[in-house]
């Protein structure tokens, strides 16, 4: 009883075993991936995505490189040098504390030895007003802001993207199954064909017309399969995704339920990531304008330093210190000032204008988007009832081809126009869902319930 149940055990785990090797090598070959893991997938993986973070990141630096303005300098440093200079020999000695009467001997401060001095020193400087500094601190910080809606309104123009492709993969898998089934039937016509040609009801002409559509159909099996490499190459680069396998979309293409898609085209230019960048652009180019201008005024900070000096390393023999405050007024630095000051309004000038004209493109780019959704919805529209035409007309003259009323040119034309609706009406799903996704976009809304 034992040895059974040793047995049994061991045939469970080798299952398991196989089972878990069976989906490793299905894996390999495959990689399921639903619309919402994408998404998930490339905001820690798309490349536009984190170069937008590492900007963000940078002009972060700049704003903490600013905050100096504030804070002191602090530096200890280890100095060591060896002299016979006169003035520099009798200048060590006074700071080692080590001059006696005989160093006033004229003959030795002429002419002294060597001397060997370690100087350990500790600065500190302390600003107080610095006009520019202030505003240049400012304008950071408005920058970090910018790019930080920067950041956002990639990730928003990168999942609109994803979608894009996503479903464009899932479209092409869609159409290869379309041309699948009018490769089966196509080819149910040309052995049906074949047999009417070898009675003597039909001629080779009418034969080989079946042949050539059937190879047309091959034909645009391949492009489409094509197109589905395209689209998996490109939905892997966008995911970040080296290997070799290839991705299998489980979302499917359906026409998505949409909101009420009114707007506020102000509330757009008020709160949409970029035009908010836009703006907070525009307020550190403000920023910055002040701060050259006040590269004009006086700066006042204070210093203080401490030292040891002594005829060994890190020695505290003798200490001293010196503490001061300095005023400093760059009167004229040869026109520099003044052209900062004049590219700075260029730049806030600029700036301007391309806040004013991406707030009047939104209200384009929108009427756009809704006039394409409508279109589509249309589209989609005429394109299910043309499907459902198509599929009657076939009906009818297959019948009558079989009782040899049709030719077998009208046959193959019904098949292809069927083909072509169905595709037709793929394509128009997909434009309508690209259409909404675009609005989503471009209101930095939702829309699909």
């Amino acid at each position: 009883m034992r040895n059974h149940r040793q047995k049994i055990l061991i045939f469970g785990i080798a299952l398991l075993i196989f089972i878990s090797i069976s989906s490793g090598s299905a894996d390999c070959a495959e990689y399921a991936l639903s619309l919402e893991d994408a998404i998930q997938l490339a905001r820690n993986s798309n490349f536009e995505i984190q170069l937008a973070e590492a900007e963000a990141d940078k002009m972060r630096g700049d704003a903490m490189k600013a905050n100096a303005v504030f804070f002191p300098q602090a530096t200890v440093s280890e100095t060591y040098i060896k002299t016979n200079d006169p003035l520099n020999v009798f200048g060590f000695k006074l700071k080692q504390e080590i001059v006696t009467q005989s160093d006033f001997n004229p003959a030795l401060l002429n002419d002294p030895e060597n001397i060997e001095n370690f100087t350990t020193k500790i600065e500190v400087k302390q600003p107080l007003i610095n006009l520019d500094g202030f505003f240049g601190r400012s304008a950071a910080r408005n920058g970090v802001k910018a790019m930080e809606h920067k950041l956002e309104r990639t990730e928003h123009f990168v999942i609109f993207q994803l979608k894009n492709v996503y479903y464009g993969l899932v479209l092409a898998r869609a159409s290869l199954d379309v041309i699948n089934q009018s490769i089966d039937a196509a080819k149910s016509g040309r052995n049906q064909a074949l047999d009417y040609f070898n009675e003597g009801f039909i001629n080779k002409s009418e034969y080989l017309q079946s042949e050539v559509w059937l190879l047309q159909l091959e034909s645009q099996k391949a492009e489409i399969e094509n197109k589905i490499i395209d689209a998996n190459n490109n939905l892997k680069y966008m995911l970040d995704i080296g290997d070799d396998r290839q991705i299998m979309p489980t979302d499917s293409l359906l026409i998505v339920s949409v909101r009420d898609y009114s707007y506020d085209l102000e509330q757009v230019n008020q709160e949409r990531s970029d035009m908010l960048a836009m703006r907070y652009r525009v307020k550190a180019m403000e920023k910055t304008v002040k701060m050259n201008c006040f590269k004009y005024m006086p700066n006042f900070n204070i210093f203080a330093n401490f030292e040891y000096n002594d005829d060994n390393v890190f020695g505290s023999g003798a200490e001293n210190w010196t503490a001061g405050a300095m005023l400093k007024w760059d009167i004229f630095k040869g026109f520099e000032n003044y052209g900062e000051v004049k590219k700075a309004k260029a730049d806030l000038h600029y700036a301007r204008i391309e806040y004013r004209k991406a707030a009047l493109k939104n209200k384009v780019d929108v009427e756009s988007a809704l006039s394409n959704l409508n279109t589509a919805m249309k589209r989609v529209e005429l394109s299910d009832e043309s499907i459902k035409q198509a599929e009657e007309s076939l009906r009818i003259i297959t019948d009558r081809y079989a009782k040899g009323l049709e030719k077998t040119t009208d046959l193959l034309a019904a098949e292809a126009t069927l083909a072509h609706s169905r595709l037709d009406y793929l394509k128009a799903i997909y434009d309508y869902n690209i259409s909404v996704f675009h609005i989503e976009l471009l209101l930095e809304r939702s829309m699909v319930q």
